[in-house]
């Protein structure tokens, strides 16, 4: 059920796709991205059922015992997949309270060029549990549907900017979309004061399923910070920095961040990742002169590096910063020589 006042805008993918008011609707996604980059998504196909299978199957991983998650521990995986214990990941240097599981492209590690093209680190098989042998269709099924909801929403954003709706598809020839499988259980922040320090994502889009009566979700607004709660059959939706820079700024990667829960409650969720391939070079857009009257450029990153348009040079500075164990056991050299 929408609620009567909330607290991001709601967007319609059907009205993106087929109206009724179609061109006030691409004008609307532009403006609401320009101002806040954060949104409610509504009527995007995705169905509710399958929402429900995503968290519940999310919440069956995390109630197993710990040899059972650790059967896939990210610490054992170089292309950083797998289970993430609590802590073990860091926001700005500080530890993040939350379990997770990392997956993207289910694909045969990458041998070639790692000299010349180091982030093809990233690319690997997804580590599955034994346990839940389900899991691997739902994955791959939520990533094939999302992928395509991500694209939907990248073409009308296109359109919005003045281009063609096709502008951004040749760099996702190869895509390399990630997601995540959350648990943030509640404490009394002895341990960490962030369930997930603020942040900006790296990619284009992120597309975020949020449990109904959960919250901890906040967005930076030019009044402080506010509550992004959910709302039934909408997925929140938030601009990347590879969007935001090939905008010059004009589309905005907002900073966010999620609270812990309370003690005795959990919160689950399920972010999606839509991103380019690894090799490809995100297009900057030339924007029509009224717009690009409003862009406001674009500067570092919320750690002070450099936002680049090579997607997998871009990831790969996240997942060293993020995952500082994974790191040090793999790939300390590479993280050095690229900082």
């Amino acid at each position: 059920m929408t609620p009567t006042n909330p607290s991001l805008p709601i967007i319609s993918l059907r009205k993106l796709v087929h109206g009724p008011g179609r061109e006030d609707e691409i004008a609307r996604l532009r403006q609401v991205t320009h101002e806040i980059g954060f949104f409610y998504l509504a009527d995007h196909g995705i169905p509710l059922s399958f929402q429900h299978e995503m968290l519940d199957v999310a919440k069956e991983f995390f109630a197993l015992p710990k040899e059972q998650k650790y059967e896939i521990c990210n610490l054992d995986n170089p292309h950083y997949r797998g289970y993430a214990e609590l802590g073990d990941e860091r926001t700005q240097g500080l530890v993040d309270w939350r379990e997770q599981i990392d997956y993207g492209a289910d694909l045969p590690a990458a041998t070639e060029d790692l000299d010349t093209h180091p982030w093809r680190i990233l690319q690997g098989p997804n580590p599955w549990p034994s346990a839940i042998p389900r899991m691997k269709d739902l994955v791959t099924r939520w990533q094939e549907e999302l992928g395509e909801v991500g694209m939907t929403l990248l073409r009308a954003w296109a359109e919005s900017l003045g281009q063609e709706p096709e502008f951004f598809d040749e760099a996702f020839v190869d895509s390399y979309p990630t997601m995540k499988l959350a648990h943030y259980p509640g404490h009394d922040g002895s341990q960490s004061g962030q369930g997930v320090g603020a942040h900006h994502d790296s990619g284009v889009l992120t597309l975020l399923l949020l449990e109904d009566g959960s919250s901890g979700l906040q967005v930076q607004t030019a009044g402080g910070w506010i509550d992004a709660d959910p709302v039934t059959d909408h997925f929140v939706v938030n601009i990347g920095e590879l969007l935001e820079a090939a905008t010059d700024g004009y589309l905005k990667a907002t900073p966010h961040r999620v609270l812990p829960p309370a003690p005795g409650t959990s919160r689950f969720s399920v972010p999606y990742f839509l991103a380019p391939g690894l090799d490809a070079r995100f297009p900057r857009v030339t924007l029509p002169p009224e717009l690009a009257a409003d862009a406001p450029g674009t500067g570092a990153d919320m750690s002070d590096q450099e936002i680049f348009d090579l997607c997998g040079r871009n990831t790969i500075k996240s997942r060293f910063r993020a995952h500082p164990e994974t790191t040090a056991r793999y790939h300390a050299q590479l993280a050095a020589s690229l900082a």
